[in-house]
């Protein structure tokens, strides 16, 4: 069934949508000039007035000078900031490959901490080799915080803070043709469990799971299905021209939304036993006239059976679109 779209501003790049609370949704964009806005939705469906809290900067690993920060950010729910305050934790990319974090609270001076790049080893020797993707984060087990990122050579790279405490990257293989430069999808399902997505060299959508004790391999989702303009009868894989982006509303539940071939908002879900066959949900309209979308789609869930998704679009404005189960 076609989703419902709605203009929410024109004007915003790599939109990031997180809930840091029930029924709360906060989008965080880039201005064409860089700068970090921030706007809240609020449980009747409206957005709040925009924020804008400068151009996001990171002290470098050395200390000495503030560095740029990757126009893609990526974002989860952090809970408490420890006086009360809902917070978000925020992940990007320095333009070297650093991989950076912030904790945001409220809304003040986007500025990231530099964690460092994931290193190989050369003559006993460790040489930083960078990330080569915008990072993917997720709240795993335990409170612990999860990223993800494609290293320089295409294997999925992994960190984990837990009690306050940074692990060093490990690596957790590539699949065959995947791009190094393409932003993966991570998302928290369940107590223990994690899913991370990334799109194949085919356009399909790839899983790699965690379930508590192990990964597995990835394995293909598929790719949406079409009929085939040759023979319409017959059914043709449509490959997906974007990342994913991924939610969870339950523990047994997982929300996929990625940009078709035609520009749509593609979905497909997990129920806690199978997964769904790929399912168009339409392109926004503007003056009477379907826009194809473009860029990042980002996804999160504030409720039970409800995920709300962001997507910027061909006519330069960001679009918003709820999608629920009771559709």
């Amino acid at each position: 069934m076609p989703a419902e779209w709605s203009a929410i501003g024109a004007g915003l790049f790599c939109p990031v949508a997180v809930s840091p609370a029930p029924d709360r949704v906060v989008l965080l964009a880039r201005t064409a000039a860089g700068e970090l806005v921030r706007r809240e939705r609020s449980p009747d469906g409206g957005w709040g007035n925009a924020r804008l809290l400068g151009v996001p900067t990171a002290r470098s690993a050395g200390g000495g000078m503030d560095v740029p920060v990757d126009w893609q950010l990526a974002a989860c729910g952090g809970g408490s900031g420890g006086s009360g305050a809902e917070s978000i934790e925020v992940v990007a990319r320095s333009p070297d490959g650093d991989l950076l974090h912030m904790r945001q609270l409220g809304g003040g001076r986007p500025r990231f901490e530099c964690l460092g790049a994931p290193a190989a080893v050369s003559g006993g020797r460790a040489i930083p080799v960078g990330i080569a993707s915008p990072p993917a984060v997720c709240r795993g087990g335990g409170g612990r915080l999860d990223i993800f990122a494609v290293g320089q050579s295409g294997e999925l790279l992994h960190a984990v803070r837990s009690g306050g405490e940074w692990a060093p990257f490990d690596a957790l293989g590539a699949p065959d043709g995947a791009s190094p430069l393409e932003a993966v999808a991570a998302c928290g399902c369940g107590p223990s469990s994690i899913a991370v997505f990334r799109r194949g060299s085919a356009g399909d959508l790839l899983l790699k799971w965690w379930d508590g004790a192990a990964w597995s391999r990835y394995a293909s989702l598929g790719s949406p299905q079409v009929p085939d303009p040759s023979y319409p009868a017959v059914l043709a894989p449509a490959p997906l021209t974007g990342p994913p982006a991924a939610c969870s509303w339950g523990p047994a539940r997982l929300d996929v939304f990625a940009r078709g071939s035609f520009g749509d908002l593609v979905h497909a879900c997990w129920d806690g036993a199978d997964w769904s066959s790929f399912e168009s949900l339409g392109l926004p309209v503007s003056a009477g006239q379907a826009v194809p979308l473009s860029g990042y789609v980002s996804a999160c869930s504030a409720g039970e059976g409800v995920c709300d998704v962001l997507a910027g679009a061909v006519d330069g404005r960001l679009y918003h679109a709820v999608w629920s189960r009771d559709a």
